[in-house]
């Protein structure tokens, strides 16, 4: 550590179980976050400072208007850019010193297991069941610690598991589907308690690296607005879990088949037929329209709604983040080849225009 690292974080040096000892263990420590939105802003930030030497980044979006009042690291000038350059760019100016490594990707099935070797410990950040699964998966199959959180509203939650599970994220929520909850794209979220939340995110992650031993890898927190609270809850072994348990972990093959990544709908739209149908809501549309689309809101198609469409076209369904667009294909029962288009508004945009920069 050179002078003037040291000086800077000579005030938290001389916190007693911290010491030059404990920020030489966090210099020597790496953390992976995937997702830098209102959770990923603040953590990253927070690991920074905390003079964690390595950090990853993983994000597939560009910094949009409606970001701006919870992802604390973005703004007006970033709008555009993606994630991953301007969150490397803010943490570097504030520790030159840093080692950050960025990947503007997609966490998705098709995510190679070795994006996650090397880390000592990862943030899930992401805003989706699917993404939080996922990342839960590939952690306990790597041993790796995993910190968890999400934000709903005004209700936020957090949780660390060791690497190894027992209990693990799959144990807390063993059935979830993405149509049980809502991001905050659809059900709206508070900014501070994103702020909060990814704080305690970083926190957690800290306190790990600093005595894993002292840290409690078997509880989650629970945090509320108005009152404010801020109460744990004890995460018991699910004995059938399919990742850390006993259970066998299945795979709905027909839901996963009817996902379909980005660029293998481009290369789908390139035989023709195919229609991109939006089925978000109007006032998504006006605000952050996707171009050469079809607009039919799910509310509508919930309503019994649907126009006559040729059989043999193909339906693809977009909406903000994938999940809605997943609920969507139901409705249409006489095309014969449907598919909700992975990641969504965000993912599809992102890779437009990466493609038009390169």
């Amino acid at each position: 550590m050179g002078i003037e690292e040291e000086s800077f974080f000579q005030r938290q040096i001389q916190v007693p179980e911290i010491g030059s000892a404990g920020q030489k263990k966090w210099k020597n420590s790496s953390v992976l976050i995937i997702g830098l939105g209102g959770l990923g802003c603040p953590a990253s930030l927070q690991l920074a400072l905390g003079g964690i030497g390595r950090i990853g980044l993983i994000d597939f979006d560009r910094v949009e208007v409606s970001n701006l009042h919870r992802q604390t690291l973005f703004t007006f000038k970033d709008v555009g850019l993606p994630k991953t350059e301007v969150v490397s760019k803010v943490l570097l100016e504030h520790c030159p010193w840093l080692q950050v490594e960025c990947f503007f990707e997609l966490i998705s099935e098709s995510t190679i297991p070795e994006r996650f070797d090397g880390w000592d410990l990862v943030l899930d950040c992401t805003d989706t069941i699917s993404s939080k699964y996922l990342i839960n998966d590939l952690c306990v199959s790597k041993s790796i610690p995993l910190v968890t959180a999400s934000v709903f509203r005004t209700s936020a939650q957090f949780a660390i598991f060791s690497g190894k599970g027992q209990p693990c994220y799959r144990c807390l929520f063993p059935n979830l589907e993405e149509g049980d909850t809502m991001n905050c794209s659809v059900g709206g979220v508070l900014g501070v308690q994103t702020a909060l939340a990814g704080t305690y995110q970083s926190s957690l992650a800290l306190q790990y690296l600093l005595d894993p031993k002292a840290t409690d890898l078997s509880s989650i927190y629970f945090m509320e607005w108005n009152p404010p609270l801020l109460y744990p809850s004890k995460v018991d072994l699910h004995p059938d879990c399919p990742v850390c348990g006993h259970g066998k972990k299945e795979t709905n093959k027909s839901r996963d088949e009817k996902e379909i990544e980005t660029i293998a709908f481009v290369d789908l739209q390139k035989k023709g037929k195919t229609l991109l149908i939006d089925v978000r809501e109007n006032d998504e549309t006006k605000s952050h329209p996707i171009p050469d689309t079809i607009l039919i809101p799910l509310s509508q198609l919930e309503q019994g709604y649907l126009p006559e469409l040729p059989e043999d076209t193909t339906v693809v369904c977009i909406c903000e983040t994938g999940v809605r667009s997943k609920k969507a294909l139901s409705y249409f029962r006489n095309i014969n080849e449907t598919y909700s288009l992975l990641g969504g508004r965000r993912a599809y945009l992102s890779f437009l225009q990466n493609k038009i920069s390169l």
